[in-house]
């Protein structure tokens, strides 16, 4: 009898989304925030101190340039809203986590994970076979295309593709890295996969997604993130745009181009 109650429960609970599983942790969060009330205010001060002391003409002007350049530069202040804002999330998040580790089991142990996402993207782009390519070349392009629009931001409407805004797509990029390094049980597996799934039922897309997806998905991101620097070397304000449009492109047009055989494997994998 218990048996077949757990059963009848399993069935009608209601099947998890990215929307259901966001307002789960979302809930959680403003539970905590109380507790967490005088540390956040402590790194919003942070923020702020930097905003005003290197972003405010009026105060950044008596700052010598080799002080302030440096400095701008690793804290993203000369940024938009929102890279700055995933910046700073990621500092006193990640960040705090890793340099914590780092004091605990030393810097070549913390930075394992980095080692360990060779290993799995090999493993993924086997597992894909042609489609590799495929998903690499569409991660990266929307890598690329972020990486342009992040470093765009500035109160110059001719400072664009700029190094000095470059920092964030350095930051981001790491931290995924690092992530996915850390295995499949992490959440950014199971977001992607709860994103793809919502996406799956709306679309009816018919091949089902893996964390193979993830790992060469993200590795392009990771990569089109990376590529928009030499872009920004030779002053190519809107290069990675151009080329990040190209690659995605190039993607969808291999991925209509896919062997049947291929698009039959992909439909079994899960």
């Amino acid at each position: 009898m218990t048996t077949s109650s757990n059963q009848s429960s399993q069935e009608t609970r209601p099947k998890e989304t990215f929307f259901s599983w966001m307002k789960v942790i979302t809930k959680a969060a403003l539970r905590d925030l109380p507790k967490r009330s005088k540390q956040l205010a402590i790194q919003l001060g942070i923020v702020l101190f930097f905003q005003f002391a290197f972003w405010w003409r009026a105060v950044s002007q008596y700052i010598p340039t080799f002080i302030s350049g440096p400095i701008i530069f690793l804290t993203a202040t000369y940024t938009d809203i929102l890279p700055k804002t995933i910046y700073w999330v990621i500092i006193f998040t990640f960040g705090k986590r890793l340099f914590l580790k780092i004091q605990k089991i030393g810097f070549g142990e913390a930075l394992r994970p980095i080692r360990q996402l060779k290993p799995e993207l090999v493993h993924a782009v086997s597992a894909l076979r042609q489609n590799a390519k495929v998903y690499l070349l569409i991660g990266a392009g929307v890598g690329l295309i972020i990486a342009n629009n992040f470093a765009s931001y500035s109160r110059f409407s001719g400072a664009r593709n700029k190094f000095d805004k470059y920092f964030i797509a350095i930051v981001i990029s790491f931290t995924i890295s690092y992530l996915l390094g850390e295995g499949r049980k992490h959440w950014i597996f199971k977001m992607a996969r709860l994103i793809f799934a919502d996406l799956a039922k709306a679309f009816r897309l018919p091949f089902r997604y893996t964390d193979f997806h993830t790992y060469v998905i993200l590795s392009g991101f990771i990569l089109g993130l990376l590529l928009d620097a030499p872009l920004i070397l030779m002053q190519m304000m809107y290069g990675g745009y151009y080329l990040g449009f190209a690659f995605l492109v190039v993607g969808l047009l291999l991925k209509f181009m896919t062997p049947k055989t291929v698009i039959q494997h992909e439909k079994k994998m899960g």
